[in-house]
């Protein structure tokens, strides 16, 4: 191209480019594909997002270049065909229903002028992670430093007292506790959707709790002030600040023991005016990796993760009746594996519901999901909302169905993902207007108001609202959870079809584990259900590495 192309020119032509080498151009639909590359540009250009996404491709590039495994996608940002096109992510956006505006929204993007410099609201930017080979993020990072010298550090986190700990000390400071009285205490303060419940919340909704509490009253009324004080700082693991100008110049920074830059400003306040990457260490996608190339190695056998048939039964034969599951990308969770054996996915579509069913809030609707994927069987919530719910049972297990059901009754993408946000973060005054707004397009658009079903006449805008009340605490990133899906089924497809390489990748990753005894006694202990031995140590034959 030519050197004074803008940098939008740029980007059209590569997605033009890798458009014709994946043959997307001899897809029936490929229309559809042609009019959402188009669409996502025309966005990012508008937002000013182009020199970003240029910038996390670059990154992207390097690491191709230099043989750094990546991942298949993270987060919303698998919801972009452009990025896509880029191999930013390795999931098909429009193959799987998933939504760029989950991604990037118009209608949230915010500008500011400040002393006649126009800025974007650095939380509503959008947002890429990048998941590498673990034991070589590194690289990455001595790359970025490399390429931006004098402009990178890594992040500050502030790390706060929360409610089991500031229980725990004040009982033991002020109230002269036993410890181990403290800790039975402290237990007594759950966990709601993966986070410690406030002990104010506690309080009023766990009796055990609240009458301890009333028996020791100083003990509360400190532990009140001083939870969520700032306990002490530390290092963000994945993210690394960019700045246009050096960042000594942008924003203050101090050493870490290994004498390199971090911000003295938490993520809130760096994104505000400079960029954040977040470039995480992912040991699955070392594993990978490394069998795939232990089999290139031994055995011949030219294989590439990307090469792997996400839909090959082979892969759901072997999880539709799991028992040995170590080593299972997300699968070996406990909660995981329970759903997994329960659902017996089939295909995907399914796997990535076993991730996203897998987690606090969502594990009420496993049965009823599982009766779905076994039986055929599900109850409708409302037929105009059933194209859109089928395919999960009736249950609107993720963000992106949420959206597409407000889109069906008029409200554009942008509105509906303002509209999941509103809910989920509670808004009281923005939630009002929001139920206004859904009864106004019931008329609006003359929608069949009400249908005759198990729980009697409901209306169309009912069912939307109450959907996303509920669902606020359970609902999952599709995009992400699909990416994740794809992670897993590689690692399923290496486990049983080549079980040999595989153990001997993970037996050599564990030296990357907090706790390398305890993983390489869960692969001994599968091993022998495979026909493997692992032998022990034989100072004569040995070397340093399985």
């Amino acid at each position: 191209m030519d050197k004074d192309a803008s940098t939008y020119n740029f980007l059209r032509e590569l997605c033009l480019r890798e458009f014709t080498k994946l043959k997307l151009d001899k897809k029936k639909n490929k229309d559809v594909y042609v009019d959402r590359i188009k669409y996502e540009l025309k966005i990012l250009k508008d937002l000013n997002f182009i020199d970003y996404i240029l910038l996390v491709w670059k990154v992207v590039v390097y690491c191709h270049e230099n043989d750094i495994p990546l991942g298949l996608g993270r987060g919303s940002a698998a919801g972009s065909m452009v990025l896509y096109l880029l191999q930013i992510t390795q999931v098909d956006p429009v193959k799987y229903g998933l939504i760029f505006e989950r991604f990037v929204s118009k209608a949230r993007a915010k500008k500011k002028v400040v002393d006649g410099v126009t800025y974007l609201d650095g939380s509503l930017m959008c947002d890429v992670d990048i998941d590498v080979c673990y034991y070589r993020r590194g690289e990455v990072l001595k790359y970025l430093e490399s390429e931006f010298k004098g402009s990178t550090s890594k992040i500050l986190t502030l790390n706060k007292l929360s409610g089991k700990l500031v229980m725990k000390e004040c009982g033991k400071v002020v109230g002269g506790k036993e410890e181990s009285e403290m800790n039975t205490v402290s237990t007594l303060i759950p966990k709601v959707f993966g986070q410690v419940m406030d002990i104010k919340e506690a309080y009023e909704e766990v009796p055990q709790f609240s009458t301890w509490c009333d028996r020791n009253p100083k003990v509360y009324k400190i532990a009140l002030k001083l939870r969520n004080l700032i306990k002490n700082k530390g290092v963000h693991p994945s993210g690394i600040l960019l700045s246009y100008d050096k960042m000594i110049e942008s924003c203050p920074c101090e050493l870490d023991s290994n004498k390199e830059p971090v911000s003295s400003f938490d993520m809130n306040w760096v994104s505000m005016f400079n960029v954040k990457l977040d470039v995480l260490g992912l040991r699955t996608v070392s594993v990978v990796h490394e069998c795939c190339k232990i089999l290139k190695e031994t055995r011949q056998i030219d294989l590439k993760p990307e090469d792997i048939d996400l839909d090959d039964e082979f892969i759901y034969q072997n999880l539709s009746d799991l028992k040995n599951r170590h080593g299972l990308f997300q699968i070996e969770a406990d909660a995981n594996y329970e759903v997994c054996r329960k659902v017996k996915p089939k295909d995907l579509e399914e796997l990535s519901a076993v991730l996203a069913l897998g987690r606090p809030g969502a594990m009420q609707f496993i049965d009823q999901f599982a009766d779905y994927t076994n039986n055929g069987v599900y109850e409708a919530i409302h037929p105009f909302f059933d194209d859109i719910l089928k395919d999960t049972g009736g249950v609107a297990l993720y963000q992106e169905q949420l959206m597409k059901m407000a889109n069906k009754m008029g409200f554009t993408l942008d509105e509906a993902e303002i509209l999941r946000r509103i809910v989920g973060k509670k808004k009281i005054k923005e939630v009002r207007k929001w139920k206004k707004k859904i009864r106004d397009k019931v008329k609006e658009n003359r929608l069949s108001s009400e249908w005759l079903g198990s729980k009697g006449e409901v209306d169309v805008g009912d069912v939307l609202w109450q959907v996303l009340e509920d669902s606020a605490n359970y609902s999952f990133n599709k995009s992400h959870s699909i990416s994740y899906a794809s992670l897993a089924a590689i690692t399923t497809f290496l486990k049983f079809k080549y079980p040999k390489e595989f153990f001997l990748a993970l037996l050599k990753m564990t030296r990357f584990e907090p706790d390398p005894i305890a993983e390489i006694a869960k692969v001994s202990r599968e091993l022998p259900r495979f026909g493997i031995k692992l032998l022990s140590p034989n100072l004569l034959k040995s070397e340093m590495d399985f």
